[in-house]
């Protein structure tokens, strides 16, 4: 790559690493501010909200990101992307109520889905080859200065000035990535004339998979059955929505999803170990908080350290695997960062009573396979697969993570719950720390989690033996300069 091309593909890069710490930050800087914004807002009971709904909202929207840069290259999509956050951060920002939040948090998750699709398949297209993997490999770097900086950037912000520029500091930030994007980045994608939106295919999606998620993230009371009536309904919106999804794709002559991409392994192997490695992590990121603060009468604080070692690992891993990738392929390094993953959560499931400072290096380690095994899938599937299906192979990966994650932290939940029953009140009402009788049961009860966690983790294990025996040399694509405007 010679000089010029260089002077122009680094304010891009610039951009896309900014629109990710933009989502990044905002999925961690939240948490120390929502005190601060229950008592100036009221409205407590729709505090949960102000979390599901992001990772609703940018859940569902991947996919549809993806399919249409694959329609409209991905420049146009990505500016739009940040826009919609921008707007989000502003509604938000200027709350004067909690409704009122919590739909400006909708809309910040619509953006940010769109923001972290778009700048892994934009890397994909960017660094062709060996650069690929060490690019991608960055992104992950990214989020985990955000889970370190964040709560506390948060804090600093809420205690120095006020709580709306927690969202109001993303707009500048915005306006800045936008610039830089209109000022280097021509295009990516390739657009091919004449290729419809799906927009049938789209709506019944965001529809069924809207629907799935709330019974997942909000089912309301449990009655005999174990699920409240709102779940009920939400799993029906959800069957139905996907059952018109799938009518709707079989008869599109440009499908948002096309089916055949099932046929092929990369893409179906990529997906699997993407959900189970997913349900494994997040499950981890949920569940040793509650075990060290309770089930060891240690504070918040403490808490927040055993995930700052998970958190750094993933970050670790996924620099590791940028420059490993050339050298081991994609399945030895998936397959490693698999393993490791099941080692870690067979260790915290044999012994949820570990010391701390096991504790300590046993999640940094489920973190570095974790790190190993999501970027590893993620450039063996945009090796192995067309760029004109870059987008939306990319992104659809990036969903089932995300689905993964959503249904293997409410398992793990539930069977949390349901073997500490009525006792679990405790951790519900907020207490610092529990009654001496009741640690040893929840010590057991988050063992048996921990168990389900390995379970995810072996299925990852398996899903990456089918991987692509490649490295990222093993398929051209286009020089970065000849994507650059």
């Amino acid at each position: 790559m010679n000089v010029a091309t260089r002077r122009r593909l680094w304010p891009v890069v610039l951009a896309v690493q900014l629109g990710v710490l933009l989502a990044a930050l905002d999925a961690t800087i939240v948490g120390t501010a929502m005190p601060t914004v229950i008592a100036s807002l009221g409205g407590a009971h729709l505090y949960p909200w102000l979390f599901s709904i992001y990772m609703l909202a940018s859940t569902v929207v991947m996919p549809i990101f993806g399919s249409l840069s694959d329609r409209l290259g991905r420049r146009g999509p990505f500016i739009a992307a940040i826009g919609v956050f921008c707007a989000g951060s502003l509604v938000a920002g200027v709350a004067t109520s909690m409704p009122v939040m919590v739909v400006g948090r909708g809309v910040q998750g619509v953006g940010a889905g769109g923001i972290l699709a778009l700048s892994i398949i934009i890397f994909g297209d960017l660094f062709a080859g060996p650069r690929r993997g060490q690019m991608q490999g960055l992104i992950t770097a990214v989020w985990g200065v955000a889970s370190i900086v964040g709560p506390l950037l948060g804090g600093i912000i809420v205690d120095s000035w006020s709580w709306r520029w927690v969202f109001l500091l993303n707009l500048p930030l915005g306006v800045l990535v936008i610039g830089l994007v209109l000022g280097g980045l021509a295009e990516t994608g390739e657009r091919a004339a004449g290729r419809t939106l799906d927009l049938l295919g789209a709506a019944t999606f965001l529809g069924g998979v809207t629907g799935l998620m709330l019974a997942v993230l909000d089912p309301g009371p449990a009655g005999e059955s174990g699920i409240g009536a709102r779940g009920v309904g939400a799993l029906g919106v959800a069957v139905v929505g996907l059952t018109a999804f799938v009518w709707a794709e079989r008869r599109s002559p440009d499908p948002l999803l096309p089916f055949d991409l099932f046929r092929e392994a990369p893409f179906v192997a990529g997906s699997a170990a993407a959900f189970f490695s997913g349900a494994a992590m997040f499950g981890a990121l949920v569940h040793v908080p509650l075990l060290v603060q309770w089930g060891r009468g240690t504070d918040a604080t403490t808490a927040g350290l055993a995930l700052m070692t998970m958190s750094t690992g993933w970050s670790a891993g996924g620099l590791a695997a940028g420059q490993l990738l050339n050298r081991l392929g994609f399945r030895a390094l998936s397959i490693a960062g698999a393993l490791l993953m099941t080692l870690g959560y067979g260790a915290l499931a044999l012994r949820p009573e570990m010391s701390w400072t096991s504790l300590l290096v046993v999640g940094g380690a489920v973190g570095i396979g974790m790190g190993l095994v999501s970027i590893t899938i993620v450039v063996a599937l945009q090796t192995a697969i067309a760029p004109a299906r870059r987008g939306v192979a990319t992104s659809g990966l990036l969903f089932f993570r995300n689905i993964g994650a959503t249904l293997g932290v409410a398992l793990m939940g539930a069977t949390l719950t349901a073997r500490l029953g009525v006792r679990l009140a405790g951790l519900e009402e907020g207490a610092q720390h529990l009654p001496p009788d009741l640690v040893p049961e929840l010590v057991r009860g988050i063992g048996a989690v921990f168990w389900l966690g390995a379970s995810a983790a072996v299925l990852a294990l398996l899903a990456t033996c089918f991987l692509p025996d490649g490295t990222p040399r093993s398929a051209a694509a286009p020089a970065s300069g000849e994507v650059l405007g």
